[in-house]
């Protein structure tokens, strides 16, 4: 009997909270209710996309590129607040000593290695939540201004520029999103107009590779860099090698017919190398075989690491030349006049040593010692004026003796023709390599 009455009691209860759902006064309260609060949730909603996108908002790639000038213009600024109380000639040395202070006086041109870290925002990522192709380029903006200003500052102060003439990616593998990476920026080479430099998108080692790294002996030819080059040879899919002769490699179980010209390195290890060189895709080379190659390719590829066991993500290759004004300056002339200097190797020396990472928010009290030359890029850098004139053509009018720019190379001259091979290619026409391959798609157009 209890049961039943408990039981009435409950449908009438529930009869009433259905009535009044239905009356029209609940029902208005709980729409506006609901009205109320989606202005609430689509502000709160619309603030955080905002913030999560906070690094694509109007001057945040100028504050982002132009941010080391600031930092060095405070500098310069808290300098000359600190040094007041000194005379008229002691102040002068000391504002000279702070401005070479950030010049890279006597760093081997091919051993220093400028290291930028960024993180893959929401902003850089594409709809497979990597990195997108395109936020590569805007990276490198920001990453060659710093370099910039750590290389040749002397050349921006004169009233000279480095104007960009081509950049050149390889993706080997995509940088996840909210991935921390870093961009190491090394000098591959230069001729009479045109420098290169090589940027390495990487992921940085973790403490417990960095310590299988130091047990491990270190080779002639390391992850795909030769030793006293630093130059990465790729050997990918994307980067046919040179011909090889013909032969029979097996490759994954399959033996596959070697043809020259085109040639693809599957391993650089000197106990197991595989080649393919063939003629045209379909003559001679089979789907299996081809298949082969393919997983032997991606096996490699996810095995790449760096010599300090960072995992190569991409590689970049800009194409830079200087100018003042319009007049074009020889690279060897900017650098030598900034410091850069290979010293002669001393007799106990067999292979170069490792390179040093350059900081970029380096401040003073640079460790190097000045170069033999340096007395005489003194005296034509003290002034702005001259040093702009010296690079609008004066530096041809040096007599051959007192050249220092080939005195500051000399010892590296064969080491930079060695260098330039990839990128305008063999002989005395460099017609060919990245440059020439680029000259000749051009042409097609």
């Amino acid at each position: 009997m209890a049961s039943l009455k408990t039981r009435e009691t409950t449908v009438q209860i529930t009869q009433k909270m259905l009535a009044l759902l239905q009356s029209p006064t609940i029902a208005k309260i709980i729409i506006l209710s609901v009205l109320r609060l989606v202005p609430t949730m689509a502000k709160y909603f619309a603030i955080l996309l905002l913030m999560l996108n906070a690094a694509s908002f109007p001057l945040v790639w100028h504050l982002r590129v132009f941010s080391r000038l600031f930092e060095l213009h405070v500098g310069h600024l808290w300098h000359r607040a600190t040094h007041f109380y000194l005379g008229k000639e002691k102040k002068k040395l000391a504002l000279r000593d702070w401005h070479e202070s950030h010049l890279p006086i006597g760093v081997h041109p091919f051993r220093a290695v400028w290291t930028n870290t960024r993180l893959v925002g929401l902003d850089d990522a594409d709809f497979n939540l990597h990195m997108s192709n395109s936020s590569y380029p805007k990276t490198l903006d920001s990453v060659r201004f710093r370099l910039a200003l750590a290389t040749f500052p002397n050349l921006f102060r004169c009233g000279g520029w480095c104007p960009l003439a081509a950049t050149h990616f390889h993706f080997i593998r995509e940088i996840p999103m909210l991935t921390r990476y870093e961009v190491r920026t090394s000098i591959a080479a230069w001729d009479e107009k045109w420098i290169w430099t090589v940027s390495r998108f990487v992921k940085p080692p973790s403490k417990s590779s960095k310590r299988a790294n130091t047990k491990s002996t270190p080779s002639t030819t390391s992850n795909g860099v030769s030793a006293g080059l630093g130059i990465p040879t790729l050997k990918t899919p994307a980067t046919p090698l040179e011909g090889m002769s013909g032969g029979q490699t097996p490759v994954g179980g399959t033996r596959v017919s070697l043809r020259p010209p085109f040639s693809l390195l599957l391993s650089s290890s000197p106990h197991h190398t595989a080649i393919l060189t063939g003629g045209d895709i379909g003559e001679g080379v089979g789907a299996n075989e081809l298949d082969a190659v393919s997983r032997a390719l991606l096996e490699k590829a996810a095995k790449k690491t760096e010599e300090d066991g960072a995992l190569l993500y991409t590689i970049a290759v800009c194409q830079l030349c200087y100018k003042q004004g319009r007049i074009t300056v020889p690279p060897a002339v900017v650098l030598a006049s900034h410091g850069f200097y290979a010293a002669p190797p001393s007799p106990s020396t067999t292979s170069p040593p490792t390179p040093p990472t350059q900081d970029w928010n380096a401040a003073s009290r640079n460790p190097n010692a000045p170069p033999p030359y340096w007395p005489a890029v003194r005296g034509i850098s003290g002034s702005m004026r001259g040093l702009a004139k010296f690079y609008a053509g004066g530096w041809r009018d040096v007599p051959e003796g007192e050249r220092f720019w080939e005195e500051a190379f000399s010892a590296c001259e064969a080491e930079r023709r060695e260098r330039i091979v990839p990128f305008v290619g063999p002989g005395e026409g460099r017609e060919s390599g990245l440059r020439g391959g680029l000259e000749g798609v051009r042409a097609l157009a």
